[in-house]
């Protein structure tokens, strides 16, 4: 997965989501507009929950418009025969919404979630931790992650915690940290997530920050130093 464009111009945010397919069809007599609805995993803000106890938050679903162009052959045929399925998308959400699509929403890459962990990518990666007020690990996975082009641009995500049954909000500070994260998303595993949480979130949206993912062993662990000759 390669975040080569996240700094495309004239996007607001660029990312991957793992969703599933309810709705997609051709429109128009020329089959001119492929267009259909993602659902995809979300929360309430306003869930009255504790978040010290690592509470929150329920998962909801919300629906997405989203839109494909005609010429992206092998997005097109893949969505077709996956109606009613989890796929793992690429998609671009557009400032201003293009003329050839019906939604700012635009699918650019759709694809399966693996299961083994592939030969390509290390079993693990550290990133500097930035909270100072708490540090753990959570067993889970990561649902979506985008770069969000703002002013100042930010990654944001949300992760599952298998073992509480609820998904949070994350930011990425570390560019590198955020490029293995879009690569860890491929996978449709569970594995160790090292969250540092700050007392204030600055430009970024959430105040947990993760620094690390781990598909061997939890996150934040100690190494063990070198025994002596």
């Amino acid at each position: 997965m390669s975040s080569s464009s996240v700094s495309a111009l004239g996007t607001y945010s660029e990312g991957w989501t793992v969703a599933k397919l309810i709705q997609f069809e051709s429109r128009g007599l020329i089959f001119d507009s492929y267009e259909g609805f993602l659902e995809v995993t979300t929360f309430d803000k306003n869930e009255k929950c504790d978040e010290n106890k690592d509470e929150c938050f329920t998962p909801t679903k919300q629906k997405v418009a989203f839109s494909v162009r005609p010429e992206m052959t092998e997005v097109v045929n893949f969505l077709s025969k996956s109606l009613n399925q989890e796929v793992l998308i690429q998609y671009r959400i557009h400032r201003i919404e293009p003329i050839a699509l019906s939604t700012d929403f635009e699918v650019l890459v759709a694809q399966k979630q693996e299961t083994v962990l592939g030969k390509d990518i290390a079993d693990k990666f550290i990133g500097p931790k930035t909270g100072s007020k708490r540090n753990f690990s959570v067993t889970g996975r990561i649902l979506s992650l985008e770069y969000r082009g703002t002013a100042i641009g930010t990654y944001e995500g949300i992760y599952l915690d298998e073992a509480r049954g609820k998904v949070h909000p994350f930011s990425v500070t570390n560019e590198e940290v955020a490029t293995f994260a879009w690569s860890a998303l491929k996978y449709n595993l569970k594995y160790y997530l090292g969250i540092s949480v700050a007392f204030a979130t600055g430009v970024r949206e959430s105040h947990y920050d993760l620094f690390e993912i781990n598909f061997k062993s939890p996150a934040g662990a100690l190494e063990a130093p070198p025994k002596p000759n």
